[in-house]
């Protein structure tokens, strides 16, 4: 047992968790902050989360997805799904419940409750909007599990075949017409599936080129041909319909950049171990910082919508709480509601 944790621990690479816990940090701030804050210094800190953090995370999501489907070792597989499963299904239950059944919520206190946490468990939506990110993870890591396993190599072409069907639907408006009819929070639900797919393909792209394990100059060869890119796209006639493959672009620098420099060269064993503390539980912060903004920013007469303070103090309420529940959990399943 004690080998199983040396060993995660020893996979675990310090850049790519600083930079989900500065994204998390960063969906915080976009979920709370007023728009009045924009030309204030402060938003510019947080304003690589504001554009680039939906992406980014699912290039992250992605790149370890596939990692885990090329190794094709069943129990990481196994594992993998219920990281991601567990707290989509368990955490809009528990807070659908909640508003049931015990303090009431408007959108909950008609006959159609079943039917919102239908939708919800199905789709990522209406209830708790920030598990639209985990229904499309869940969809295409499940779609890219069959493809690896059955189709095995053949699966990049398809790979390819579903980048330039994302494009067109999404770029020249094709979803509407491909989708007339559908209730609008579905078809919401399907714009959301082939929004991201460029971003889990490039996620797929980096696995396959297992990209934390090469060397410092070829990562910096594959930041520089990124910004050429961008460069490219900036000048492109068709920059507004090109705008979500310039994001992709960007957060791949992002990416690559902090899985690069410096944090892979920090030696000390004190060091990797708060930085591991630290960057922990990004995921229990994004499961549980909308309903704690929303309870808060009503009872509580320091958490006010629009303060950049308010957004410190929902991210470290949201952090301790789950450092407290992973702990008192560690050894079940129940760990993933907060990691």
């Amino acid at each position: 047992m004690n080998n199983i944790i040396k060993s995660e621990n020893k996979n675990i690479n310090i850049g790519i968790q600083l930079l989900r816990t500065i994204l998390s940090f960063n969906i915080v701030v976009f979920h709370c902050l007023d728009n009045k804050f924009n030309t204030k210094y402060i938003y510019f800190f947080c304003l690589m989360g504001v554009k680039y953090y939906v992406p980014t995370f699912f290039v992250i999501s992605s790149y370890f997805s596939y990692k885990t489907f090329s190794s094709k070792n069943i129990i990481k597989l196994k594992e993998r799904l219920l990281r991601i499963i567990i707290p989509y299904t368990i955490w809009p239950f528990i807070i659908w419940f909640k508003y049931s059944f015990i303090s009431g919520w408007n959108g909950l206190e008609d006959n159609n409750k079943f039917k919102i946490l239908f939708y919800q468990l199905l789709i990522g939506k209406p209830f708790l909007p920030v598990f639209w990110f985990h229904f499309c993870l869940i969809f295409w890591s499940i779609f890219f599990t069959i493809l690896v396993l059955i189709l095995k190599y053949t699966y990049n072409y398809i790979l390819i075949l579903l980048i330039i069907l994302s494009v067109n639907i999404n770029y020249f408006d094709y979803i509407n017409i491909l989708f007339k009819g559908i209730k609008d929070i579905i078809l919401v639900a399907i714009k959301d599936l082939f929004k991201t797919i460029v971003y889990m393909v490039f996620g797929f792209f980096l696995g396959s080129k297992s990209i934390l394990k090469r060397k410092i100059e070829i990562k910096i060869k594959i930041i520089l041909i990124s910004l050429i890119n961008c460069l490219m796209i900036n000048q492109s006639i068709n920059k507004r319909k090109l705008f979500s493959l310039q994001i992709l672009f960007i957060s791949n620098i992002i990416f690559i950049s902090f899985s690069t420099i410096p944090f892979e060269f920090i030696k000390n064993k004190n060091i990797n171990s708060f930085l591991k503390q630290l960057t922990g539980f990004s995921g229990g912060i994004y499961y549980l910082h909308w309903e704690i903004k929303f309870r808060l920013m009503k009872s509580f007469i320091l958490i006010k919508k629009g303060d950049f303070l308010s957004c410190i103090i929902i991210y470290l309420i949201c952090y301790s709480f789950s450092f407290i529940m992973y702990n008192l959990f560690k050894n079940t399943k129940l760990k993933y509601m907060f990691i």
